[in-house]
């Protein structure tokens, strides 16, 4: 590992990945760290395993709950358009899951 930096970056909000990735791309030499073990800051989404060890530690999730990666439970709330592309697909696909399964 390279251990000559320009730039040290630390924490992997959105922030901190835009300048990195505007540092990287004009040459300089990027450290990139987070101290957690998932990125994304406070905006990131985690799995069940890792909410339990954030907010419960020594708690295990009960295996009741299912698999990890079933889960992808957002840190800060997100909001969608009400009438955006996105949200008019979910609608359609709800419309057509529900006319093809119920």
């Amino acid at each position: 590992m390279n251990e000559n930096y320009d730039v040290i970056v630390l924490g992997t909000g959105l922030t901190e990945c835009i300048l990195s990735g505007l540092l990287a791309g004009e040459g300089k030499r990027v450290l990139h760290m987070d101290r957690n073990e998932f990125y994304g800051g406070e905006s990131a989404s985690l799995n069940l395993s890792q909410i339990y060890r954030k907010f419960r530690d020594g708690v295990a999730a009960p295996e009741s709950y299912g698999r990890d990666r079933d889960y992808a439970i957002d840190l800060i709330p997100k909001f969608m358009m009400a009438n955006g592309a996105f949200v008019r697909m979910v609608r359609l696909l709800t419309t057509v899951w529900r006319t093809v399964f119920e």
